[in-house]
């Protein structure tokens, strides 16, 4: 036999084998289109209004710089707020954000969880909101001055209660919460 023979032969063994010896030259499948529609995500946000300060008297303070603070004293903000919660399953939580100025005076003082109202009326808010509670809404916090500071600790300071702000964040949906 010539080498040609041989190499034929060869070639035909191995694609007997190839094809009937299992392998496979090619295989079904089907792919089709379907409509499953289109997902459209939610919104979160927060517009702040002019906030208002008031002392543990309840009168206004229209310069919160020129306030002196005195030991048992509590300041409280109150801030109107648009808050907007878009989302089948949305939740968030708002509180205050204090100013690294402010930490000095962490020993002196207590600040209250923040309380939240619906606008113009008492309704107090749930902590953690949800789209029925959106809309306009009055967030308040007290700042309370220990009413047994010792000595003359803390007189003449300062703290600046300007850079306060406030965080609308959003709650992971219970069902990502369970095991």
């Amino acid at each position: 036999m010539n080498k040609m023979a041989k190499g034929a032969i060869a070639t035909g063994v191995g694609v007997i084998l190839l094809v009937g010896g299992g392998g496979t030259l090619a295989t079904w499948n089907q792919a089709s289109n379907v409509s499953m529609g289109e997902v459209v995500s939610g919104d979160l946000n927060l517009e702040p209004g002019a906030g208002v300060w008031t002392n543990a008297a309840g009168t206004e303070i229209p310069v919160i710089s020129q306030y002196k603070v005195v030991p048992g004293d509590a300041l409280t903000y109150t801030q109107p707020l648009n808050v907007s919660l878009k989302g089948d399953l949305m939740a968030a939580k708002l509180t205050v954000a204090l100013p690294d100025s402010y930490a000095q005076y962490a020993e002196y003082g207590t600040v209250s969880a923040t309380t939240l109202t619906k606008a113009g009326s008492a309704e107090v808010l749930p902590e953690i909101l949800k789209p029925a509670n959106a809309g306009k809404v009055n967030a308040s916090t007290t700042f309370t001055f220990n009413v047994d500071t010792p000595d003359r600790i803390g007189t003449n300071a300062s703290a600046d209660l300007g850079e306060i702000s406030y965080k609308l964040e959003q709650q992971a949906p219970a069902s990502t919460l369970q095991p």
